[in-house]
C-alpha cells in the first residue's frame, strides 16, 4: 500500500551542534531547520493538502543519534474530514539514541462529522534519552452546533526503553450517550495529553509539577501519573482548545526549565 504522505527525518550531533537530513514524498513535508535559540533546532511538519480524507495513510520516522537535540512541531492543526469507507491512519516511529532530546509537539487534532482516525506512535529510546510529547483532541465545527459528530478516534502511544515496554497509552473516544459521563470526558469536550521521559522525572518531580500547574490554573481538570524509569503522563479535560494549549505550554516551559535548564520555547508560527 502506497502512503498518501511519507516522511523520514534523522538528526545527528556533529561538532557540538545538531544537524538533520531526511526525505519526504506525497502530502507530507518538513521545513528547513530553524534555530530558535542557540540550543534549540526546530523542524516544522507540513501537510500540503487541506486535510485528511477517506482512506488516507501517513507514515513518518524520526531518528535522533547520540546527543542530538531536536524540537518538532506542525505548521497547523490536523483536520480529519468524513471517512465513509476507510478511516485515516497515521503511523509514527521514533528512535532516540543515548543522551538525545526530542520535544514533539503537534498542533491539535480536529475531527469533523463522520471522521474516523487511527494514530499509532511508537518510541524506542535509551534510558538516558529525553522525550517530551503533547497532543490535543477536539471535535470539529458542526452545522447544528452539536459536539461529537465524529465517529471515533483511536490513539495509541507506546514507549520502549532498552526494548522493554514501559508505557502503553491507548485513548479511544467513540461518541455515544456515555462519552461525556463519569470516567470518560465527564461533561467536557476536549482532551489534552502531555508525556515526558527524563532520568530525573521522579515521583517528587511529578508532585511538584502538579502543584505548580494548580497554582496557575486552579480550575483545571487534570490527572498525573508517574512511572518507573523517569516517566510522567498528564491528562487534561477541557472545553476550549486555547485553554488546553495554555496549560500544556505552561507544563512544557516548567519541564524545560527544571529538567533541561532551558527557557520557554517560542515556535513563531503566527
Amino acid at each position: 500500500m502506497r502512503e498518501t504522505g511519507l516522511l523520514s527525518l534523522e538528526a545527528k550531533k556533529r561538532h557540538a551542534r545538531t544537524k538533520i537530513h531526511g526525505y519526504y514524498e506525497g502530502a507530507f513535508k518538513f521545513t528547513r531547520p530553524v534555530r530558535l535559540d542557540d540550543d534549540c533546532l526546530s523542524v516544522y511538519l507540513i501537510h500540503v493538502g487541506g486535510g485528511y480524507v477517506d482512506g488516507d495513510t501517513y507514515g513518518s520516522t524520526i531518528t535522533l543519534g547520540e546527543g542530538a537535540e531536536l524540537a518538532v512541531t506542525s505548521q497547523a492543526s490536523t483536520k480529519v474530514y468524513k471517512t465513509p469507507s476507510k478511516p485515516v491512519e497515521q503511523h509514527t516511529k521514533i528512535h532516540l539514541g543515548a543522551d538525545s532530546v526530542l520535544e514533539y509537539f503537534l498542533d491539535p487534532l480536529i475531527l469533523y462529522e463522520g471522521a474516523r482516525f487511527i494514530q499509532n506512535t511508537t518510541i524506542e529510546m535509551e534510558p538516558d534519552a529525553v522525550f517530551f510529547y503533547s497532543d490535543i483532541i477536539t471535535p470539529g465545527w458542526s452545522k447544528d452546533g452539536v459536539n461529537f459528530r465524529y465517529d471515533w478516534v483511536r490513539n495509541k502511544l507506546k514507549v520502549y526503553q532498552n526494548g522493554k515496554l514501559v508505557l502503553f497509552d491507548h485513548l479511544l473516544l467513540e461518541p455515544d450517550d456515555e462519552l461525556e459521563g463519569v470516567l470518560q470526558l465527564e461533561g467536557h469536550t476536549h482532551v489534552g495529553s502531555f508525556v515526558l521521559f527524563h532520568p530525573e522525572a521522579s515521583r517528587e518531580f511529578a508532585e511538584w509539577l502538579y502543584e505548580n500547574v494548580f497554582e496557575s490554573f486552579p480550575d483545571v481538570r487534570l490527572g498525573i501519573s508517574d512511572m518507573e524509569g523517569g516517566g510522567i503522563v498528564i491528562r487534561i479535560l477541557g472545553d476550549r482548545t486555547q485553554t488546553i494549549e495554555r496549560i500544556l505550554s505552561h507544563i512544557h516551559t516548567f519541564a524545560r526549565r527544571e529538567l533541561l535548564d532551558k527557557g520557554e520555547i517560542s515556535w513563531r508560527k503566527y
